[in-house]
């Protein structure tokens, strides 16, 4: 009998402990972009936008590709050679869609080499450029590319885009880049 009754003391506290209410429990908080922390401190801007180069004192429509982890510009006739012992770079950079060409002369800030899908390496050179997107100017160290086959003469990548801005890719020219043309007119293009 003492059994019985052990036993059905334990039904009861487990029958009990079935039914009685469980605290509540909240699930994990999840910041997605677009959050209430993305705007506050990161621009957000479209595929393609006017930057402004500081350099030749004229605005290029770029390409904005996250996937490449450093910018790049439009430049050809690219000699190397030396200056007080440092390696510097003589080339013309090309903007095509405004049919000007900008020759300079620069120290070179970094040669690196590049490979790309189904071409061979080449060697490029980096110089340091200040560029203007919107609110955002950044001196960087930009590769001098021959972008002949490109749409854009300046890409720009993560190098100017980490911890300052997030893309849109469904927008273009959000920016109100200083010297950019009146970009009400190409928004929806």
């Amino acid at each position: 009998m003492h059994r019985n009754i052990s036993l059905l003391l334990l039904s009861l506290l487990l029958f009990l402990l079935v039914i009685a209410p469980l605290p509540a429990v909240e699930p994990p908080s999840v910041e997605r972009a677009g959050s209430k922390s993305a705007p506050a401190d990161k621009l957000i801007i479209g595929e393609i936008e006017y930057v402004a180069i500081a350099a030749v004192n004229s605005v290029f429509e770029a390409r904005i590709d996250t996937g490449a982890k450093t910018s790049a510009i439009y430049a050809v006739d690219i000699e190397t050679f030396e200056r007080d012992g440092k390696p510097w770079a003589r080339f013309t950079i090309k903007n095509p869609r405004q049919d000007k060409e900008f020759p300079l002369e620069m120290e070179v800030a970094r040669t690196s080499r590049v490979k790309q899908e189904g071409r061979e390496s080449e060697r490029r050179m980096g110089v340091i450029l200040d560029l203007t997107l919107g609110e955002i100017t950044k001196r960087l160290t930009v590769s001098l590319a021959d972008r002949s086959g490109f749409d854009y003469p300046l890409l720009i990548g993560r190098d100017f885009l980490s911890g300052s801005a997030v893309v849109d890719v469904t927008r273009k020219f959000t920016q109100k880049t200083p010297g950019a043309p009146n970009i009400n007119k190409k928004r929806n293009k």
